[in-house]
């Protein structure tokens, strides 16, 4: 492939790239936990190291410049496999945009759970959150947060046990959690 046509290319993708990360992630995760995120990025862990792999190959590779030794050889498979390596991040958020896209396909199938509330903040006059957990889930990392209105901020104490509604998507992944009345 020529060279101005893998430079579109990579163009192609970083532009994709960039309207993901600066516009739809940031937006569209609002309306998911923390650890369903987590959950999401493990589940489509293979498609993206594989879509990270055609996309540094469509990128990096050029026939005429494989042609030659074996050492060549193994050093321009390194090579895509590092661009590869480095391009993970960029894949990831793409098939992560697609996947809560589609996600969001919602079976209109509701799931309660009991979120333990751990401790609340109030950012500013317009943003209440609390954190907390889920019962019976398993977390790699940081307690999950809830985004509140006043009303529902005022009515909820650090350490109590309270119940949310999920909307349960298409992949199966709970989304836009919000406080059972």
């Amino acid at each position: 492939m020529k060279r101005r046509n893998r430079i579109i290319i990579g163009i192609f993708f970083f532009g994709i790239y960039f309207l993901c990360a600066k516009y739809f992630l940031p937006e569209q995760s609002l309306n998911y936990l923390r650890s369903d995120l987590t959950e999401f990025k493990n589940l489509f862990l293979p498609i993206s190291i594989i879509f990270s792999i055609l996309m540094a190959t469509l990128i990096a590779f050029d026939l005429k410049e494989f042609e030659g030794s074996k050492l060549s050889k193994l050093f321009y498979i390194l090579y895509i496999g590092m661009m590869s390596y480095l391009s993970y991040p960029f894949a990831s958020d793409i098939i992560l945009s697609a996947g809560i896209k589609l996600n969001g396909i919602s079976s209109d199938e509701i799931v309660s759970k009991k979120f333990n509330v751990a401790f609340k903040e109030k950012n500013n006059d317009l943003e209440y959150m609390v954190w907390g957990k889920i019962q019976n889930k398993t977390y790699e990392g940081g307690n999950d947060n809830l985004k509140l209105t006043k009303k529902e901020y005022d009515l909820i104490n650090e350490n109590q046990e309270i119940e949310i509604e999920l909307k349960k998507g298409l992949f199966g992944i709970a989304f836009n959690p919000i406080i059972k009345k």
